[in-house]
């Protein structure tokens, strides 16, 4: 299986080049030096590529890797500009995080600082090969596709791009509303996967793919190594333990995968524990155990400030649904330090500024709910299970009845939320973890009504989403607990056999770097076995050619692929989206009649209900004549869910009888799928 993947290692090169390198130019030019802008250089990299993108089509530039290279080269140098009227910053003279010292190993600051470095590049190393392995095996074939409906349109929509130049967030879905003028849909990940389809030799699925396989494995474990830097500090154990624990969960990426998919959602949620991760160091020292931490000056928040706000930005860009697990997270968060600070100016007697707090206060929440209201929806999934039952499978990783737990995950995050509360600076994150935990149950067993509306209808009330927000606050828990156990076994040890009589830091040095070797020897191999075996298992079935609400069949596919001895690049194929023919789009690059599953419009609903034994004065011939349509793609009738109810609608075009249905000759067969052309609407 391997070998047919080697091929493609250069477009995932080339992918992680431009995920990686525009947000590191971007970061340096910004005036940002330490070594967390390499791990959070992809959220900066999706600023600029989304941003490029609407750009570039308000301009009527094409979008494609040498005009996207050229526009990150302009934002770096614009970045540079702004970094020079700013003030370069600092931070308030002995404003730490209280007894950080204590927490994070003194070997990982001071002449040992190459030790995070190290232990970063570890992590993302082993996080990534473990996510790769395993998304590999549930892919199987680098062609092969996810089935279903959803990815009709992320296919397509990669394939639009290329062919039109436009990777507007502004404008992507004119592909499926042409008349719109503007025509919102998320761009980021279609525009990544686009650059990559020129090294795919042309093929759609396998830039997509690749695209998911370096969203996935890297940009997710390096997000997730960043935020645990932030809170816990530069551990070489906290990262390591970060980057292995962001592969361990059943429930993100794959949960996604197999659900969705939603793979827009899986690159903005990969990209929120560094928006956290900013969030936490624009508010101060006083909410991390980092014993690196200082609480910025105003120039410094500034200088923060803009970085959020870019992050956010690319947020909104790859999937705005994403803001809403920042949002929620962010309100234990803002919390905490709003009142450190109403009661440090208290304390101070300083009267003004717990007035300015308090308007500040008062502001945060107006804003806060403006923006949670206007990412709201009205969709309703219902409930499926007890509360009691949706608490417990959030707690132990289990969620949307999966059977297996992964219990050192599980163990490691009660070590985590033990040691969190025992220092009160991270009290805030295990409140946060469980307030995630209070929202996938609303979600899987809330009774429908306004509040539960209020509440998750901004992730559609879908549990699958919000059991994919856990990891966010889980994995730097992990990390805690793995952090806490190597201490509370070294103190024990030292102990048992009298070692602290010595030199206390050289029984410390001697005996921590065994510990922590052993803790990550268990940690890596028990985080990959049973937990994920269901979910790999769910998410194979997505991929697979078989299956009776699959988009595509095998025999379909290769007929696709074979198309082009047939139809010409401009010539049009009318299609029933509801059995896969749109995707003739994005496998043979062929314009079709639909771009995406829904009911025909007004001027194509004759052509798709009655070409098949259409005249030439037919309302049918006529349609065909005016669109353009010499083709139809018969994929049978093997709907996706919801198709058999709109399957009149595309009587012409569906279960064809050339022998019956005379207005159309068969010229390609593979099994069921058949190629027709339209031979009678001109009168011959």
């Amino acid at each position: 299986m391997l070998t047919e993947w080697w091929q493609y290692l250069p477009a995932l090169l080339a992918v992680l080049a431009f995920l990686w390198l525009p947000g590191l130019a971007l970061q340096w030019a910004f005036g940002q030096r330490t070594a967390r802008i390499v791990l959070a250089a992809p959220a900066f990299s999706v600023a600029v590529v989304g941003l490029t993108g609407v750009v570039l089509d308000l301009l009527g530039v094409p979008y494609n890797s040498l005009t996207q290279a050229i526009s990150a080269v302009v934002l770096t140098v614009l970045a540079w500009l702004v970094g020079r009227l700013i003030p370069r910053g600092g931070y308030h003279a002995g404003q730490r995080a209280a007894g950080a010292s204590e927490n994070v190993h003194h070997h990982s600051v001071g002449r040992y600082r190459w030790l995070f470095p190290v232990g970063a590049a570890a992590g993302l190393a082993i996080g990534a090969l473990l996510m790769v392995r395993r998304l590999i095996s549930v892919i199987g074939h680098p062609e092969a596709l996810t089935q279903r409906y959803d990815n009709i349109f992320h296919l397509n929509a990669i394939r639009y791009i290329v062919d039109t130049g436009n990777g507007s967030t502004l404008t992507l879905n004119q592909m499926t509303n042409p008349d719109s003028t503007i025509a919102l849909y998320p761009a980021a990940w279609h525009q990544f996967a686009s650059l990559m389809v020129p090294l795919t030799g042309g093929n759609v699925m396998a830039a997509h793919n690749v695209m998911l396989l370096a969203v996935a494995g890297f940009v997710w474990t390096a997000s997730c190594i960043y935020l645990a830097r932030c809170l816990l500090g530069p551990s070489p154990l906290v990262s390591v333990v970060a980057g292995t624990a962001s592969a361990g969960f059943g429930i993100f990426p794959l949960g996604l995968i197999a659900w969705g998919p939603l793979f827009a959602n899986i690159l903005s949620l990969a990209l929120v524990p560094v928006a956290l991760g900013l969030l936490v160091r624009l508010l101060g020292a006083r909410l991390t155990v980092d014993p690196t931490a200082r609480t910025p000056d105003t120039a410094g928040r500034i200088r923060l400030g803009a970085c959020l706000v870019v992050v956010l930005g690319a947020l909104c860009l790859s999937q705005p649904n994403a803001l809403l697990a920042l949002l929620a997270v962010a309100v234990p968060l803002g919390a905490t330090s709003w009142w450190l600070a109403l009661q440090a100016a208290a304390v101070a007697r300083k009267r003004k500024k717990a007035i300015i707090l308090a308007v500040l206060g008062a502001a945060a929440v107006a804003a806060w709910s403006v923006v949670w209201n206007t990412l709201s929806t009205d969709y309703v999934w219902d409930r499926f299970t007890s509360t009691a039952r949706a608490v417990g499978e959030a707690l132990l990783y289990s969620t949307n009845d999966r059977d297996e737990v992964p219990w050192v995950l599980v163990i490691l995050t009660a070590s985590g939320i033990y040691a969190a509360i025992s220092r009160h600076q991270l009290r805030w994150l295990v409140v946060a973890h469980l307030l995630l935990v209070y929202l996938y149950a609303v979600a899987a067993a809330g009774e429908n009504g306004p509040v539960r509306q209020w509440l998750v209808g901004g992730w559609y009330t879908d549990s699958y989403r919000l059991a994919a927000t856990l990891p966010l606050t889980a994995v730097p828990l992990i990390a805690l607990g793995a952090f806490h156990l190597v201490k509370a076994t070294v103190t024990c040890i030292n102990s048992l056999f009298n070692l602290e009589k010595q030199t206390p830091s050289r029984s410390h040095t001697a005996t921590y770097p065994i510990v922590a070797v052993v803790m990550l020897i268990t940690i890596v191999p028990l985080s990959q076995v049973d937990s994920l075996t269901q979910s790999t298992r769910w998410g194979k079935q997505a991929y697979t050619w078989e299956g009776w609400d699959n988009i595509l069949s095998l025999e379909e596919y290769q007929l696709l692929e074979n198309i082009d001895k047939h139809v010409a690049p401009d010539e049009s194929i009318a299609i029933n989206p509801w059995n896969g023919g749109a995707l003739a789009y994005a496998v043979a690059d062929r314009p079709v009649t639909q771009y995406h599953v829904g009911e025909p419009d007004p001027l194509l609903q004759p052509l798709v209900q009655d070409i098949d034994d259409a005249t030439p004065t037919s309302p049918a011939c006529e349609a065909a004549d005016e669109l353009d349509v010499e083709w139809v793609l018969d994929f049978g009738t093997q709907f996706l869910p919801g198709g058999a109810d709109a399957a009149h609608l595309y009587d012409g075009v569906t279960a064809v009888d050339p022998v019956i249905d005379q207005n159309l000759e068969l010229v390609d067969r593979n099994g069921s799928a058949a190629l027709y052309e339209i031979v009678g609407c001109n009168g011959s």
